[in-house]
């Protein structure tokens, strides 16, 4: 199995189904559901800055830290900046690039940037801000073949028990969504 996670309602021509479209097979790829979590801006503390929208990126002086290019994270926020018509260009840091949630909420925390996109995990995490701007799914992929594998049906029972439920619900900006469930990739993901 692998991990990714996408905005499921993102239009057929868009960032999001340009990079997962041709990783995945229908029939031989199937889903499996994991959760839902929250993307969005992470700011210091208090947001002494007043960052509302991603239009706030775009301001004179504004220093922006991102994900690398390739990263799931990325992809939501070039959907995002699609979406609101700006331009990565426009966005003061956009080539500024560290590995990891952790590492751009670090960046915040530390004076080194004002605003970064990620997770509400560790913007929590820090004892950061978060202003939350997308919803997306989380699924983790397999090939149809190994639906039936040992390993992945204790997986798939794991992620359905009510211990595995309310474990994700304690993470900030973290949901159980269809937790376990096959799920087939034209039904979750309409941009397919």
């Amino acid at each position: 199995v692998a991990g990714f996670h996408a905005l499921t309602h993102a239009p057929r021509h868009s960032p999001t189904a340009r990079v997962y479209r041709p990783m995945l097979r229908p029939g031989r790829h199937k889903l499996i559901g994991f959760a839902s979590r929250s993307q969005g801006l992470i700011v210091a503390a208090g947001n002494p800055l007043k960052i509302a929208t991603l239009h706030d990126l775009a301001r004179p002086g504004m220093r922006f830290v991102n994900r690398a290019r390739g990263t799931g994270t990325r992809v939501v926020l070039d959907e995002l900046l699609a979406g609101a018509g700006l331009r990565s260009e426009a966005v003061r840091g956009y080539d500024r690039v560290e590995p990891s949630h952790r590492a751009v909420a670090q960046s915040v925390a530390s004076g080194s940037a004002d605003v970064a996109f990620g997770i509400e995990a560790v913007a929590s995490a820090k004892g950061l801000a978060f202003i939350a701007l997308a919803q997306e799914d989380y699924f983790l992929a397999t090939l149809a073949e190994n639906l039936e594998h040992p390993h992945v049906v204790l997986l798939r029972r794991a992620l359905a028990s009510a211990a595995w439920q309310a474990a994700l619900r304690a993470v900030p900006g973290y949901v159980p969504r269809r937790s376990g469930e096959v799920l087939s990739l034209k039904e979750v993901l309409p941009w397919w």
